[in-house]
């Protein structure tokens, strides 16, 4: 089930990643994630450029403003390599990043809006996702959606990169199948 794109308030469009956009998004990645104090030689730098490689089991999203790529995320569905937190009845995503230089934008809230409605069409009983302790800005925006910190279920994938859970309950929504 997919309702993109969609079109947010600031005139930020949300739509799936097409082929010819992979290494753009994957160059965002790299660029929105150069504050983390990341090791260079860390395999996660590859997995953020290698787009291709996510849509096999999950899909990319992009966000346009005025026509250019400003942001992405990772809808991390049913079935995808790409959960590493949720359970059954939780809906995931990763690797939402906005373009540095089109912070305050509201990029960030326009793909975050679009996941929520994803979850809720779908009917997920919640929404989680894991973010680095130094993505503060990002963890002000989820905090004005609604999302709660679980410490039970921070994480470190490797050493010196801890990982922040967070929860968002999405009343009256209760899974009875299997959503997409």
């Amino acid at each position: 089930m997919s309702a993109l794109p969609v079109t947010g308030g600031a005139g930020v469009t949300v739509r799936a990643v097409r082929p010819g956009e992979h290494a753009a998004v994957g160059r965002l990645l790299v660029e929105a994630y150069a504050p983390s104090g990341m090791p260079p030689d860390l395999d996660y730098w590859d997995a953020l450029r290698d787009t291709t490689a996510r849509t096999h089991d999950a899909e990319v999203w992009v966000a346009e403003l005025d026509g250019t790529l400003a942001g992405t995320v990772t809808w991390a569905g049913r079935g995808s390599g790409q959960r590493e937190l949720s359970r059954d009845d939780e809906a995931e995503f990763r690797m939402l990043a906005v373009d540095p230089r089109l912070h305050g934008r509201g990029v960030g809230a326009a793909l975050l809006e679009a996941v929520l409605a994803r979850a809720r069409a779908e009917g997920w009983s919640a929404v989680v996702l894991c973010s680095a302790t130094w993505m503060t800005a990002a963890h002000r925006l989820y905090a004005r959606a609604g999302f709660h910190r679980i410490p039970d279920r921070d994480w470190s994938p490797v050493p010196g990169v801890e990982l922040l859970a967070f929860r968002l309950p999405l009343p009256g929504h209760h899974l009875s199948g299997s959503p997409g």
